[in-house]
């Protein structure tokens, strides 16, 4: 089996599409994979503006036209359509992922599948737009997941695995990551939106150890 390091934030579309196209990759790879999720916060402080749609950051704070927004947005749709994935990014806000990101490390450690539990908090965030950054929106995810709410209240009362959090962004960086999805295998690294076949490739690549 081979072993994967992904590394995502919830508030990224691509990541979510990433995933998909990893798994269906994952399939031609004999003896199949291992996904270790790892985290990596798009604002490390936390958002600037927190609770603003992306639509509108888009094209008051990253400097995009209308036109340019327009034209990402129908991208992002489309290739998550391919996938299966109902993508509502113009209507997705801009929220501090590190709770949810918390609360995604404490489910790998109570059992939860990782890769279930990263696509039900990417399903929530981008298709259902569900503001993760709500200890409430927190506690329904954790019911879907099979999360118990009394842990997840002692965990959004305090900040337990915070320090994982901030020690898996920090790894990336110090890999030289500076953008998501970025899969690790070995001493093979890709970055950014792939095609099944290229992520096929890349594992055969990695998994034959050349």
């Amino acid at each position: 089996m081979l072993d994967v390091m992904m590394w995502a934030d919830i508030r990224c579309p691509w990541c979510w599409i990433g995933l998909r196209r990893l798994q269906v990759a994952a399939k031609e790879i004999p003896g199949g994979l291992r996904v270790r999720h790892r985290s990596f916060l798009l604002e490390p402080a936390g958002p600037a503006s927190p609770g603003r749609l992306v639509a509108d950051i888009a094209v008051s704070e990253w400097g995009m036209t209308a036109e340019q927004w327009r034209a990402k947005s129908a991208a992002i749709r489309a290739q998550g359509r391919q996938e299966g994935l109902d993508i509502r990014i113009d209507t997705t806000a801009v929220v501090d992922s590190r709770p949810a990101h918390r609360l995604l490390h404490a489910a790998a450690d109570n059992g939860v599948d990782p890769t279930t539990a990263w696509e039900a908090a990417f399903d929530a965030h981008l298709r259902r737009n569900v503001d993760l950054a709500d200890p409430a929106a927190l506690l329904d995810l954790a019911d879907q997941i099979g999360l118990p709410r009394p842990a997840v209240r002692s965990l959004l009362a305090g900040e337990d695995y915070a320090d994982a959090v901030v020690a898996d962004h920090q790894a990336a960086v110090s890999r030289g990551i500076h953008g998501v999805p970025t899969i690790v295998a070995g001493d093979h690294t890709l970055t950014g939106s792939r095609s099944v076949a290229e992520l096929g490739d890349f594992l055969m690549t990695a998994g034959s150890g050349q």
